[in-house]
């Protein structure tokens, strides 16, 4: 049944189909990953699980009973606990599948063929942001618009010059580069399994992905560059580090002054001024509506958390917390028809925070979460590559929350072959960073003609 789990690798882009049920996220992939629960449940049921895994499922059972109770006892609306359980059930069944996926695979090849699918998935966005390229600045007719359409329900954001591939929104870009397209270029090259159709994918994604005109994604490239960087480098290296750095900064800084300053590209969004006026003035973040909208969320969360420390206000429930708090909200942010005043007319809300989300809706208990979660994490013991994944991925959990999940239980799971965990990604060129490692350059599904060739001359020699 891992033709399922590559299907849905394959989808894990398509985060917005149009016939998928759900919100402005519709990741069309859980169908597969669903599938794939179900035709193997019968080995779920056959798992081992650590000590951790069982304390983290007692804390959310406990935090979905307190929560019924806190709902009846203060008339809270139920409408928030079902919208988090509905996450919670579809994050517990990616991490049960691919635990499966990993507990049933031994061989290297079953993940070079993982990765494989992931990267050509990636292949299939880059068709569609292509797509988008065209509707924008050569040909915006309709019939475009709706074959984009077949693959990504969201094609306002085209409208207006951004540039998001298939994914819900332009500022996932990150979401999707850092945790998932990216890893897997990383994994495939430093076992020398990368063909050259992976590599024009990641090398024609990056530059298109610029057209977003995300200020958070353009973050996620900068936060991922500097981790992988600190990842593979020794502590001997260190000047070497602080060069590399002075010259991707001056790169960086001469594509930002011929993209936005130079505007080489007639760029005429709204999107492209709010950029460009905060590159000119970073002072005016502090007043930038996107910005102050997630700094209050989040500030709200903190709040809320002092009202209720010891178990929240309940699974779901940050709408009580933030409806308790609108007295903190500065009256420029809080405006008729904007996101936070529309806010209070929606009983289950997000944070964009998954940290103070825990802590308002969990309370203490929220802490306890995290700490178990964190304690399994680290049993695992893996190498620089797990490290970089765990750094990636607590960033990734600040500013996307449930949405991350996908990723978040994907990992979760991956981390613990030993295939992952003993993956420590060098500065080499690739066929060296296989014979560093002893992995065998291609798994059997992926033989190579010069192998083959290696074994008929060792049978000659020996003959």
């Amino acid at each position: 049944m891992n033709f399922l789990i590559y299907i849905a690798a394959f989808l894990f882009p398509l985060d917005n189909f149009p016939i998928m049920f759900g919100a402005a996220y519709k990741p069309i992939s859980l169908v597969f990953i669903a599938l794939f629960f179900a035709f193997n449940f019968p080995h779920i049921l056959k798992l081992s699980y650590k000590k951790t895994e069982l304390c983290v499922l007692i804390i959310v059972i406990c935090s979905i009973v307190v929560t019924c109770f806190r709902n009846i006892e203060f008339h809270y609306s139920f409408v928030g606990m079902n919208d988090a359980l509905s996450s919670l059930l579809a994050g517990l069944v990616i991490y049960l599948s691919f635990k499966v996926y990993v507990q049933r695979n031994s061989e290297d090849g079953a993940y070079i063929k993982l990765f494989k699918w992931i990267i050509r998935g990636y292949g299939l966005a880059l068709v569609i942001g292509v797509l988008q390229l065209l509707f924008i600045y050569v040909l915006p007719s309709g019939a475009l618009r709706g074959l984009i359409g077949l693959f990504v329900e969201r094609t306002a954001y085209i409208q207006a010059h951004r540039l998001h591939f298939s994914f819900s929104e332009p500022s996932y870009i990150g979401l999707h580069t850092n945790l998932l397209l990216i890893p897997a270029y990383l994994i495939l090259r430093h076992t020398n399994n990368l063909s050259r159709y992976d590599k024009w994918i990641v090398f024609l994604f990056i530059p298109i992905s610029i057209f977003s005109l995300s200020i958070r994604y353009f973050v996620d490239l900068t936060i991922l560059y500097l981790v992988y960087v600190f990842a593979t480098s020794k502590s001997k290296d260190f000047m070497k580090v602080i060069l590399k750095f002075a010259v991707s900064a001056g790169v960086l800084f001469l594509l930002l002054q011929t993209v936005l300053v130079q505007n080489v590209f007639n760029l005429e969004s709204s999107h492209y001024y709010r950029i460009l006026h905060l590159y000119e003035d970073p002072s005016k973040i502090s007043k930038d509506d996107s910005f102050s909208i997630r700094i209050t969320y989040s500030k709200l969360g903190i709040y809320s958390f002092g009202d209720k420390p010891w178990l929240g206000y309940g699974l779901g429930n940050y709408y009580y917390g933030y409806m308790n708090h609108l007295d903190k909200i500065p009256a420029r942010d809080f405006k008729k028809d904007g996101e936070l005043y529309n806010a209070t007319n929606h009983l289950s809300l997000p944070q964009y925070n998954m940290y103070t989300r825990l802590l308002s809706e969990f309370g203490v208990m929220g802490i306890a979460l995290f700490l178990f979660t964190a304690a399994f994490i680290l049993s695992f013991k893996g190498r620089n590559f797990s490290k970089m994944i765990l750094i990636l991925l607590l960033v990734a959990l600040l500013q996307f929350d449930s949405l991350a999940f996908i990723q978040l239980f994907f990992w979760l799971a991956l981390l613990q072959s030993p295939f992952i965990s003993k993956l420590q990604i060098y500065k080499l060129r690739a066929s060296k960073v296989a014979h560093a490692q002893q992995i065998p350059n291609r798994s059997s599904a992926y033989d190579s003609r010069e192998g083959s060739l290696v074994i008929m001359a060792k049978q000659v020699t020996h003959g």
